[in-house]
């Protein structure tokens, strides 16, 4: 593999897949939570880690409002 990266991303406790496509020069990975998959994609592996971190910012974010609601 030509370019040096992590093999996974770990956020918040979070762990997800780092995937680079050579031949479109891409990244892409996977993070399972509560059985859903998500997927996140770069052009570069710092955008990769940023798409990452965003789809898991807006989870937890997600999760504390249904608690809210939950707590009405």
């Amino acid at each position: 593999m030509g370019k040096d990266f992590e093999k996974e991303l770990s956020y918040e406790g979070y762990t997800g897949t780092v995937n680079y496509d050579e031949k479109c020069d891409y990244y892409t990975g996977e993070v399972v939570i509560d059985g859903r998959i998500y997927t996140y994609e770069g052009d570069t592996f710092e955008e990769l880690v940023e798409d990452f971190e965003d789809i898991i910012d807006s989870l937890i974010a997600f999760d504390e409002m249904d608690d809210e609601e939950d707590d009405i």
